[in-house]
């Protein structure tokens, strides 16, 4: 009776007109061309295309290109997300669901709202591209040329919040988190002078017991740091911070961390974390950021599909190469120096934290100065602090 019933079922939905989607959309410029975006919440896309599309993993986006040239311009969609769901994707995913009627009429309403890849000339089009869901805050490029020209091209590159999803460092106000008399203004020197005083390790909830080696910092404007983080492929985090994550998590300056930032596979057991703590200082100007990354390789211990702890890779100068890569690659970082006045710990003499996990590390400490705007992979400079050589005899 249940199956008859769902088959029996007709394709709703709200239409679009309902959602300001104009009014709420982020507007760029470039040239010839105007593009406006907006990213509607998990419970909007519900209603408007009348599935759960996140069950999915399905995020929609919506663009607005206003071409002003005497040419079409042509959207590279696979520029928003190389693996984007074509419309009649969509609709294939969701057919179960409703008549024959019902997935027929859902594969014309897709189809009919899905973004266009031509633009004519002096032309506007609007439509939703299908992307893979993403926690937090959406960051995405639209790529566009000219057709007849194609050494006319333009990129965007959008960040945008989405309704729904309160991320954790909007819980925090960063302006007040230190009062005035207790930040230090540091220059690069003085920076290097800072960071050799600064301990070697992160602490748990007491500040008595010792966590992992401190290896990296981050030199950037909060929003600037931001969207590399998030053109670097990571996602923003929302944690309970209850006591049993207060227990767990690693303390510096007196705090848990300030935010969480994941990345990686689809296991959560798998993925990267970066934990980022604003510092008492700032660097000509600048904010400076402590970052420690964890990187589990599976559980410790394995009964059936339940675990107790996670298994951390115990390379700490592993992470922080990753990251110095990460950044580079991302076209997010200006520059970066290195300083030897990190903890040694040998591969094998590692060292417990309090959570009882292995690590070790090469004692390099590695600065990053972080770039809001994309940059050439180029243009990055490379400061003269100290000389650091691998295990390898190679240079990071």
């Amino acid at each position: 009776m249940g199956l008859g019933a769902c088959s029996l079922t007709p394709y709703r939905y709200e239409p679009l007109d309902r959602f300001a989607i104009e009014d709420r959309a982020v507007q760029q410029e470039t040239g010839d061309l105007t593009v406006r975006a907006w990213v509607p919440s998990v419970e909007e896309a519900e209603r408007m295309f009348g599935v759960p599309l996140h069950q999915r993993g399905i995020q929609p986006v919506w663009l607005e290109i206003a071409n002003h040239a005497d040419v079409r311009a042509r959207l590279i969609i696979s520029s928003l997300d190389r693996e984007y769901f074509p419309p009649l994707e969509v609709a294939y995913l969701h057919k179960k669901q409703f008549s024959k009627q019902g997935w027929m009429d859902m594969e014309a309403y897709l189809h009919d709202n899905a973004m266009p890849r031509i633009i004519p000339a002096r032309g506007r089009e609007s439509g939703f591209v299908f992307t893979h869901l993403t926690t937090g805050t959406k960051a995405f490029n639209v790529d566009i040329f000219h057709a007849d020209d194609r050494d006319d091209y333009a990129q965007f590159s959008f960040f945008i919040e989405v309704p729904g999803f309160v991320p954790d460092h909007a819980e925090i106000d960063f302006k007040t988190l230190y009062s005035s008399d207790t930040v230090e203004d540091l220059d690069r020197d003085s920076l290097r002078a800072w960071i050799s005083d600064l301990p070697c390790c992160t602490t748990d909830r007491s500040g008595v017991k010792q966590g992992w080696g401190i290896e990296v910092f981050l030199v950037s404007p909060g929003r600037d740091l931001l969207q590399a983080l998030l053109r670097a492929g990571w996602s923003e985090t929302s944690y309970e911070r209850n006591d049993a994550y207060l227990d767990n998590a690693d303390y510096l300056f007196g705090r848990p961390p300030d935010t969480v930032f994941r990345k990686g596979r689809d296991r959560v057991i798998e993925r990267n974390e970066l934990a980022l703590w604003m510092a008492p200082v700032r660097v000509d100007g600048q904010p400076l950021w402590v970052a420690k990354l964890k990187h589990p390789v599976g559980r410790r211990y394995e009964i059936g599909e339940r675990f107790l702890t996670v298994q951390l890779d115990p390379d700490v100068s592993e992470g922080r190469n990753y990251l110095l890569q990460d950044f580079w690659y991302a076209q997010s970082l200006a520059a970066y120096a290195w300083s030897t006045t990190g903890k040694v710990v040998t591969e094998d003499q590692p060292e417990r934290d309090f959570r009882k996990n292995e690590w070790f590390a090469d004692g390099a400490r590695l600065v990053m100065w972080i770039s809001g705007p994309p940059l050439d992979l180029t243009e990055v400079e490379a400061i003269e602090w100290d000389q650091v050589i691998q295990r390898e005899g190679k240079s990071p």
